[in-house]
């Protein structure tokens, strides 16, 4: 192992990132967006959606869970990359990613009390925190905790009711449905939201446990793709990503139609609908795996498409800055001290407006990078992980696995 007299690691360099995996980052961030952008305008609006409404259904259906997950398994898959370079850099490798994460969490704190409620990195920085119980173990272990995870996932609907049959207390179940976003109302200034968003985001955390529960086995999967080493030389894996979008897409069309079921033809029967809620859920993994593999499809049997696909990669190498940025312009455009349009747009303007908006990313993040080797806020965030250190290092290989212990 070589180490840096200082003790710290040295950052990615950019002739070794890995396309792919910028284009799939881009990919995200744009269903990301469209979640986002109905989420606000519908919270506004009191959340009241008309079932029959074919814009949001489609949303519902196609994108809602499907970009987030898929985010979620590419922090996992960037989580390796880092680790292995900082252990061919750095006597503790473990301190500079704790070191990366309390710096995102920084950004997410800021994010919530400046821009939004809905911020994920916070999320991130605290789950992350538990891979590194998972670093060093072996392809196989992690492919059983993340089975072990999934089925868990799928039986606590079940247990559940079953410890409410046989409980004699009243239930205190927190009720979603009856939780509005108190800092997306109308009546609020810029500086009034500020104290309404803390109020709105202790709740939120209060009831994100399912949700953080499934980003932390999409972060497990990602590990176990880097451990498998699929994105190393891909255009000698095509069989493989062959059938993992077969497995895949047949995966999705089931918990699809589950989903679609549930939506067109609702539950009475309580068991159903949890049953249901979990599908959904599941939906979400199978969902981003498909779409993953949809794009490593069109990036291995297409070349010709690799240089358009490279739209979505500029988005992905400036992720971060790209996510705070969407935030910033939604919130902006839809709340009331900005140009309050979530009370005047139709869900279809929502989603023009989602795309518009994802177009001048691209374009800010294509004039950005033409001068520049990252986005302003890599570039914050690179320098206060690595302490000033040179950002260029010489690399043969853009991640190395570790040795594995079981």
């Amino acid at each position: 192992m070589t180490l840096l007299k200082d003790g710290h690691g040295q950052p990615m360099g950019l002739q070794e990132r890995l396309h792919f995996l910028d284009i799939v980052r881009g990919f995200a961030m744009l269903g990301i967006i469209i979640v986002n952008y109905f989420l606000i305008v519908d919270s506004v609006k009191g959340f009241e959606i008309s079932s029959d409404d074919p814009v949001h259904n489609l949303v519902s259906w196609f994108v809602e869970g499907k970009f987030i997950t898929l985010f979620s398994f590419l922090f996992g898959v960037g989580f390796m990359i880092f680790m292995d370079r900082a252990a061919q850099r750095v006597a503790y490798p473990n301190r500079l990613f704790i070191r990366r994460l309390m710096i995102l969490l920084g950004f997410g704190l800021l994010h919530i009390t400046f821009v939004w409620v809905g911020d994920i990195l916070s999320y991130y920085a605290i789950a992350g925190l538990l891979l590194l119980v998972f670093y060093n173990r072996s392809a196989q272990t992690l492919l059983r905790w993340i089975i072990t995870f999934i089925v868990v996932q799928c039986l606590a609907p079940v247990l559940g009711l079953i410890l409410k049959a046989f409980s004699s207390s009243a239930p205190t179940d927190l009720n979603f449905a009856d939780f509005s976003l108190n800092s997306h109302s109308s009546e609020l200034s810029y500086i009034q939201s500020i104290g309404a968003r803390w109020a709105d985001m202790s709740f939120m955390a209060s009831s994100s446990f399912f949700t953080v529960y499934s980003m932390f086995i999409m972060f497990l999967l990602g590990m176990y793709f880097v451990k498998m080493k699929w994105f190393q030389n891909m255009e000698q894996k095509k069989q493989t990503w062959k059938r993992i979008f077969l497995i895949s897409f047949i995966a999705y069309l089931i918990t699809l139609s589950s989903t679609l079921l549930g939506t067109l033809v609702p539950f009475d029967n309580t068991l159903m609908m949890e049953l249901s809620s979990v599908v959904g859920q599941i939906s979400g993994l199978t969902g981003s795996m498909f779409y993953m593999s949809t794009l490593a499809m069109l990036f291995l049997y297409a070349p010709f498409l690799r240089r358009g696909l490279m739209i979505f990669g500029q988005v992905g190498r400036m992720s971060l800055t790209c996510y705070l940025l969407h935030s910033i312009i939604g919130t902006i455009l839809f709340l009331g001290y900005g140009f309050g349009l979530a009370e005047k747009v139709q869900p279809i303007h929502v989603l023009f407006i989602s795309f518009a908006v994802y177009a001048l990313l691209v374009a800010f993040s294509t004039f950005w990078l033409n001068r520049y080797k990252s986005g302003p806020m890599e570039w914050i965030w690179r320098r206060l992980t690595y302490g000033g250190m040179k950002t260029s290092p010489a690399a043969s290989r853009p991640h190395v696995i570790p040795s594995i212990h079981k």
